[in-house]
């Protein structure tokens, strides 16, 4: 039941919000010749029943395929052989939205200096920008909840920020001199051996 349930939620989070995609894209492929609400269902059923969706690494194109499948299956079925299987191009339309590898972990590292400057701000200014930014509440509700006024919550937010945002600045113009001073230092070495 348990793995029933990681399914569905699965397909719910992962699978449900590429349908209407999928669907156009039946639409448009078959038109009249098949019912396109049946391939869906059959679509989700076939994907409910997996035993794990570990393999899966692009669930939209694998919702994609599934229902590309269940298509050709229906079509046999009844007997329609003179239909058009998907070419190299529809193919290549069929776009990963999951980010790169290097993007996630480009994003963890930044996610993870930030989260360590929030760390070092006071308590107050720190769950102020998380409650604005990362939970989206209002001014309002975040000054009820913190027991202060707008008005310092507002200039917790601009402080917080901008020593954040200051700190980041700096660690990465240290970084591009350090980077700068490393590449200064091999030109010179390298300059130096090079002299007859």
């Amino acid at each position: 039941m348990d793995r029933d349930r990681q399914i569905l939620s699965w397909i719910a989070r992962e699978i449900l919000p590429h349908e209407r995609r999928v669907r156009s894209r039946l639409v448009r492929k078959w038109g009249d010749t098949l019912d396109i609400d049946d391939a869906i269902q059959e679509a989700y059923y076939r994907l409910a029943r997996l035993e794990t969706v570990d393999h899966i690494e692009n669930p939209a194109g694998y919702f994609h395929r599934t229902a590309h499948a269940v298509a050709v299956d229906m079509l046999r079925r009844r007997g329609v052989i003179n239909f058009a299987s998907m070419n190299e191009n529809e193919w290549l339309n069929v776009r990963d939205e999951e980010p790169l590898a290097d993007q996630l972990l480009e994003a963890k590292q930044e996610f993870a200096r930030v989260n360590g400057l929030l760390g070092r701000l006071s308590d107050t200014c720190r769950r102020a920008i998380e409650m604005r930014r990362v939970e989206g509440l209002s001014q309002r509700e975040t000054a009820e909840r913190l027991g202060v006024s707008e008005s310092v919550v507002r200039n917790h937010l601009v402080r917080g920020v901008q020593k954040i945002l200051h700190a980041l600045t700096e660690a990465d113009e240290a970084k591009s001199v350090g980077e700068q001073d490393h590449l200064g230092t091999k030109v010179e070495y390298f300059g130096k051996r090079r002299s007859h």
